[in-house]
C-alpha cells in the first residue's frame, strides 16, 4: 500500500492539539455554567423542589466531565505516537530529508503562532482562565508548543529516514 502525506503529519497534530484542547476546555466550562445555573434555579424555585434529582444527574455528569482533562492528554500523546509509528513503517527516500526539515521548520513557526494564540486566550479571557489552567498537562504543552513541535519533528525524521523497513522483493530487515 502506498501511503502519502506522512511529511505533513506535524501540521495535523499541531492544529488538532490546539482544537481539541480549546474544545474540551470550552465544553467543560460551558457545562459547568449550565450545571450551576440549573442547580441554582432549582434551589430557588418554591413550587417544586427537584434539587436532589438535579444533583444526582447533572452533578454526576459534571464530575465525570473532569476526565476530559486526562482525555485531552491521552489524545495528544496517541497522536504523537501514531506519527512515530507511521513514520517508522513508511519507507522514504533520503532525498526527501531536506523537504522534511523545511516542513518541520514551517511546523515550528506554526506552533509559535498557536502557542501565542493560546497564551492570549489564557490571559485575556477571565471566564476561561480558571478552566484552561485546570488542564495542567495540556497547559504546559500549549505554552511550550514550539519545543514539542521540534521534538516531534526531529523524532519523526529519525523514524522516517532510519531506513529499517524495506520492500518484500528486496529482502532483509522488516518486511512491509
Amino acid at each position: 500500500m502506498k501511503r502519502k502525506g506522512e511529511l505533513f503529519d506535524i501540521f495535523i497534530v499541531l492544529i488538532l492539539i490546539f482544537v481539541v484542547f480549546i474544545f474540551f476546555a470550552g465544553f467543560l466550562y460551558g457545562y459547568n455554567l449550565l450545571t450551576n445555573g440549573i442547580l441554582n434555579t432549582v434551589q430557588t424555585s418554591s413550587s417544586i423542589n427537584i434539587t436532589q434529582p438535579a444533583q444526582q444527574t447533572f452533578g454526576q455528569v459534571n464530575q465525570g466531565l473532569a476526565s476530559l482533562r486526562w482525555l485531552s492528554l491521552v489524545i495528544v500523546v496517541s497522536m504523537i505516537i501514531s506519527i512515530m509509528v507511521s513514520n517508522f513503517l513508511v519507507k522514504a527516500h533520503p532525498v526527501f530529508f531536506i523537504v522534511y526539515l523545511l516542513i518541520v521548520v514551517v511546523g515550528i513557526v506554526l506552533s509559535v503562532y498557536l502557542s501565542n494564540a493560546y497564551e492570549s486566550i489564557l490571559t485575556s479571557s477571565n471566564a476561561l482562565t480558571e478552566t484552561l489552567q485546570s488542564f495542567t498537562a495540556m497547559n504546559f504543552i500549549m505554552l511550550h508548543l514550539p519545543i514539542w513541535a521540534t521534538i516531534i519533528g526531529i523524532m519523526g525524521a529519525i523514524f522516517l529516514f532510519i531506513g529499517v523497513t524495506v520492500d518484500r522483493e528486496q529482502g532483509g530487515s522488516i518486511p512491509v
